[in-house]
Parts: structure tokens; C-alpha cells; sequence
């Protein structure tokens, strides 16, 4: 089962317009979100990192180490997100191992993408 697949029936979804800040690097790490539908770019310093689409995660870092938001998440299309907080993510990471396992995967490409970044300047 994919993470889309986890929340495709969800009800809780968001409409984020296109060019909106879904979150801001420095800010309160709450929530991660699920992106449905649309696509979602994480800046680092005002670098693009990564562009997330239908069945990515973006601000997962949030629930995983709570400190502030670590990059900025922008729509980059009109997205349907469904916001994910700390008692939702420990229920599928305990539910759905394979929910953990995607999250770590995403967490590492990420991770290198930054090292690359870094490594360019």
C-alpha cells in the first residue's frame, strides 16, 4: 500500500492556490503533510531542493525531530494536501510499517539532494 493509498478517501484534505507558503523554514513544526493532488517545492535558503508531487510527503521532518521547520514549502500548483500531526503519524507508523519505511526513504533522497546542493557551492 502506498502513502496515497493511506489517505486517498481522507476528509480532512486542504486546498492550497498555487504560489501559496503551505509552511516557512524557521517556523512551528507541527504537522507534515500528504500531497494528493498537485505539487509542492521545498526551498532551503532560498535554493529549491526538491519538488514533491501526488503521493509525497513534504514537512515530514516535523514529526520526526521537533524543531523548527528546516525549509519552506511552497504550491507550486493549486494541491490537495491532508495534514498529518503527531498522534496521526505515531498511529500509521504503528498501523502501517511500510508508512515508516516510505517516510525514511523520502527522508534519505532528500537528504542526499541537500549533500548535492551543498557540495555545488
Amino acid at each position: 500500500m502506498t502513502t496515497i493509498d493511506l489517505f486517498a478517501n481522507a476528509k480532512d484534505f486542504e486546498i492550497i492556490p498555487e504560489g501559496q507558503v503551505i509552511f516557512a523554514q524557521g517556523g512551528i513544526a507541527d504537522h507534515m503533510y500528504v500531497v494528493i493532488e498537485g505539487e509542492v517545492e521545498i526551498f532551503i535558503d532560498g535554493k529549491l531542493l526538491d519538488t514533491t508531487s501526488a503521493g509525497g510527503i513534504v514537512g515530514e521532518m516535523a514529526l520526526i525531530y521537533s524543531t523548527p521547520r528546516s525549509a519552506t514549502a511552497i504550491a507550486k500548483t493549486e494541491c490537495k494536501l491532508v495534514p498529518v500531526d503527531q498522534k496521526r503519524f505515531n498511529f500509521l507508523v504503528q498501523q502501517t510499517p511500510n508508512f515508516a519505511i516510505n517516510v525514511m526513504k523520502i527522508m534519505v533522497e532528500r537528504i542526499r539532494k541537500l549533500d548535492a546542493l551543498v557540495l555545488s557551492h
